[in-house]
């Protein structure tokens, strides 16, 4: 019998869209080290002292060589982030150029930027020597010789000699900005990283901010880090405070949510404000976005900072300004409670109807139609 052959459907994906998917994989390969590194970093200034690394009288000790695992560590950010980006574009041949320029990027003080910018060339270069027709018996030395060869040498004299100075200074000069933010403009530039929690809860948007203050944490600002995660820990908890404030106005369904948003906002997990975002998108956006923003403004002007990227709760113990983290986290959280409890409208009483009727087929009160 004849086999029936089904021509495969390629779907053309967008440059642009490649690119975003690319860079947001090489954030996620990312995070984890940073993670690892921040915390243990953290673990290492709790025992030993914040100037821990610095202090000649802590050189050999137990907190010390606890502390310079984590800064080892953290040493890998970059590299993985290059590595990330070039795999998904080159795939496993990518993998080890970008390892070699991601480490270099950190040498020359490119940094984030130069890492990034290296996963792209290196994945982008490897993907094209792919297209070389190449004798049959070259053919098994091109992934384990030609493109490690090739490709890091090109990209690394491209650096060196190119744009690793350029791409160093830019970096010096965001860096430098950031540290000279004072007062009110530290008060704005956390509103607009905060901000952007309460628009997606986790989506895109909250992503691309999120990617940014990862990034500041990778070369030692942990000032963003914490302002991004109190801000993030603020639309699920003002959701629940609003149903606290004004009960009237919220179904039992909202009830319940509210309940399981506070523990899952001690979590930093955003999310727990969408069933809330779906059923009144409008009004939800209106209360959230000011309160996140608040949060992270006034997490800058309190001056916390945070090495972990993530953990909600159980990291404010690492941070700086403990105090200050819960105070900008809590501030926030009221004011975005406030709001929704205030502008959200009152139910109608056949949304009571229907969700009563609803729980009665639920619990088989009553027969379903």
């Amino acid at each position: 019998m004849a086999k029936i052959e089904r021509k495969k459907k390629q779907v053309k994906v967008k440059w642009t869209t490649q690119m975003k998917n690319s860079f947001m994989t090489g954030v996620s390969y990312m995070i984890p080290v940073i993670v690892a590194g921040g915390i243990i970093t953290a673990i290492g200034k709790a025992i030993g002292g914040y100037d821990i690394a610095t202090n000649p009288d802590m050189i050999g000790t137990f907190a010390y060589k606890i502390n310079f695992i984590g800064v080892e560590a953290m040493l890998f950010a970059v590299p993985v982030l290059c590595a990330g980006i070039a795999y998904t574009i080159g795939n496993r041949p990518a993998i080890a150029p970008a390892l070699a320029i991601g480490l270099l990027s950190q040498e020359i003080k490119a940094g984030f930027i130069g890492g990034m910018l290296g996963g792209f060339l290196i994945g982008y270069m490897v993907k094209w020597i792919k297209t070389w027709k190449v004798p049959s018996w070259l053919t098994g030395m091109v992934p384990i010789l030609i493109i490690p060869v090739f490709v890091t040498l090109t990209v690394g004299a491209l650096f060196q000699f190119v744009l690793g100075a350029p791409i160093a200074l830019f970096t010096k000069v965001i860096e430098d900005f950031l540290n000279s933010l004072q007062g009110g403009s530290k008060f704005i530039f956390g509103s607009v990283l905060g901000g952007f929690w309460g628009v997606d809860f986790g989506g895109p948007i909250t992503k691309i901010a999120s990617s940014f203050a990862t990034a500041l944490n990778a070369q030692g600002n942990y000032a963003s880090t914490a302002a991004k995660m109190a801000a993030g820990m603020t639309p699920p908890l003002g959701m629940a405070l609003a149903v606290f404030f004004n009960k009237k106005k919220f179904t039992q369904a909202d009830i319940e949510n509210a309940k399981a948003a506070v523990p899952l906002s001690f979590c930093y997990i955003t999310e727990a404000a969408i069933p809330f975002a779906m059923q009144d998108p409008i009004r939800v956006l209106c209360s959230t976005i000011p309160g996140a923003a608040l949060t992270g403004g006034l997490g800058m002007l309190f001056k916390t900072e945070s090495p972990a990227v993530h953990g909600g709760v159980f990291v404010i113990p690492m941070m700086t300004n403990p105090l200050g983290f819960i105070s900008a986290w809590l501030i926030g959280s009221v004011v975005t409670g406030l709001i929704y409890a205030t502008i959200k409208k009152p139910l109608q009483p056949a949304e009571v109807l229907a969700y009563e009727t609803k729980q009665r087929k639920f619990f088989g009160l009553m027969p379903a139609r």
